[in-house]
């Protein structure tokens, strides 16, 4: 089909009607308990979904009960000097796919994915450096009093992403501990005492803090960036 078009520099996003019923129909699946992947095959395969479309469609759109838990537990701002848990990854691979103008969007739990791209690696370190930066200048700009950046360590090239991000951290000014972790899921979820900087449905779902769209934040301050909202099918 294909039909999707996304462009995240910009506002009113347009989706193809095909598009739509496909999520209305993944929706309602899901929502009566049918298996995800299972599912995404079933209405990928009826609308004849492409690669992309069948990504969004797992990756942003949420049953009904799952979308209003995460939604209810995201906050709109960040208080300054509250302590901040940072999801390294998951930030930072938004960041380098929005500048490497891979589809963005808002899933119906009302935070912001992609539609693929660096996942799992960094081909080029100059755009971890640059992420990094744009990082950094954000948690400057929010003053958490503290903050504590997770990095899954079996990731390629961990150790020296951990090491330029320390370094884009201190220049910026931004007083943080980055740490390489088996799995920052666990370390992220269970953070007490401030906000969870994450975008991961598994991980926000069960969070014991409030959820911060950190990357969203970074994308809109810096760029002003729009990202066509998935939950607008739904309402």
């Amino acid at each position: 089909m294909g039909d999707t078009v996304f462009m995240q520099h910009e506002d009113g996003m347009p989706v193809g009607a095909e598009f739509r019923q496909a999520a209305l129909d993944y929706r309602l699946l899901l929502d009566r308990g049918y298996p995800v992947n299972a599912t995404l095959k079933l209405v990928g395969d009826r609308y004849r979904l492409d690669r992309t479309d069948r990504i969004v469609l797992f990756r942003g759109v949420l049953p009904s009960a799952s979308s209003s838990a995460i939604a209810t537990k995201t906050a709109g701002s960040f208080p300054a000097g509250s302590a901040l848990c940072v999801d390294g990854y998951n930030i930072l691979f938004t960041v380098i796919n929005y500048r490497r103008g891979h589809p963005l969007f808002v899933g119906t739990d009302g935070l912001l994915r992609d539609a693929g791209g660096a996942h799992g690696r960094i081909e080029r370190h100059e755009d971890l450096e640059e992420a990094a930066g744009l990082l950094a200048d954000m948690l400057a700009a929010l003053a958490p009093s503290r903050v504590a950046v997770f990095l899954d360590a079996p990731v390629s090239g961990s150790g020296r992403h951990a090491a330029a991000l320390r370094d884009a951290l201190a220049a910026g000014g931004v007083t943080a501990s980055v740490e390489l972790v088996p799995s920052s899921d666990p370390a992220v979820r269970d953070f007490e005492g401030g906000y969870a900087a994450t975008a991961d449905s598994a991980v926000a779902i069960v969070s014991r803090s409030p959820v911060y769209d950190l990357a969203r934040a970074i994308l809109v301050n810096r760029y002003g960036a729009s990202f066509f909202d998935l939950g607008d099918m739904f309402r």
